[in-house]
């Protein structure tokens, strides 16, 4: 009931100030194991309103399930349950000098690298996968284009993600210095960035450095990630993925990623196809392994309107 309140109330604000409603839902069937299942993955409401020439506004709500939760016993149990959080109420302000984020913002530590990948609804971008980033939180930020391409960008954010109020009274330092074209899932160019994060604790402080970079030429895109975590969790990951399109129909695609932890790697590769049937539906038969696990077969599915 909840649900169907919040959706009527932003279906009404966009008729009332002349936003606009977008959504995506993602999707599989999985067979591992002998056992095949339907999964329900994410679905996305977005309102989205232009309030003057320089402040625009916009709203994200994130429906998917909770890793796990506290019985009454203190234990932590699984919830299968699809619950709706607050992804993102943002505000942007635009100016000469530059951009300023204000609120519950998309963080600047992940947003190129997922975009190289290109594939969200398949599979989360290395960085955001395994850790190194969340990809909202409530804070404030600014962003300016120094020269042609080369944008900086700094946040202060509470470090928590969007999921959590913040706990532990540290905040966290974000900068982004990204060279190059942006979207390669979308346009012909390359990139070449570095993202730096740093997070007091009680204890030692959390750092996180990202060095990434993509190219896009003639239908073939690759893109690949370093990146390194260090404080109260010690970590490295190695990421590298590579695109090609046939034609505005068909696109084959693989990934490979190397996480290790305490000297321990974790490999994880994942392939498949991308097939666009037209209107917002995308449609990926794909084969992922991680080690020591078993081959999981999947089809993705991607509704966008």
């Amino acid at each position: 009931m909840k649900i169907i309140i919040i959706l009527l109330s932003i279906l009404t604000i966009t008729y009332a100030y002349n936003g606009s409603i977008t959504g995506l839902t993602y999707f599989d069937l999985a067979r591992e194991n002998g056992e095949s299942s339907f999964n329900f993955n994410r679905q996305y409401f977005n309102y989205a309103i232009q309030m003057s020439n320089a402040v625009n506004f916009k709203v994200v709500f994130d429906v998917g399930r909770t890793n796990k939760v506290t019985d009454d016993l203190g234990v932590n149990v699984e919830d299968t349950r699809l619950v709706v959080f607050l992804k993102k109420a943002q505000l942007d302000y635009n100016c000469d000098w530059g951009t300023t984020n204000l609120g519950l913002i998309g963080t600047n530590s992940y947003g190129v690298q997922e975009k190289n990948w290109g594939y969200r609804f398949i599979e989360k971008s290395a960085i955001d996968k395994n850790g190194f980033s969340s990809t909202a939180d409530l804070g404030i930020g600014f962003s300016r284009e120094i020269k042609d391409n080369l944008i900086f960008s700094i946040q202060l954010v509470n470090g928590e993600s969007y999921k959590s109020p913040e706990s532990d009274g540290y905040q966290k330092w974000s900068i982004n210095t990204t060279y190059g074209e942006r979207k390669l899932a979308m346009n012909d160019g390359y990139n070449l960035g570095f993202v730096y994060t740093s997070e007091a604790t009680a204890g030692k402080s959390n750092t996180m450095s990202s060095l990434f970079g993509g190219f896009e030429c003639n239908g073939l895109r690759v893109g690949a990630e370093i990146d390194n975590l260090t404080g109260e969790t010690e970590k490295k990951l190695i990421s590298i993925n590579a695109n090609y399109g046939f034609n505005n129909k068909l696109d084959a695609f693989t990934r490979y990623d190397i996480l290790t932890v305490n000297g321990q790697d974790t490999k994880y590769l994942i392939s498949g196809i991308v097939y666009n049937s037209g209107s917002g539906i995308l449609i990926s038969p794909n084969i992922r392994k991680s080690k020591g696990d078993n081959l999981v077969y999947k089809l993705n599915f991607h509704f966008r309107f």
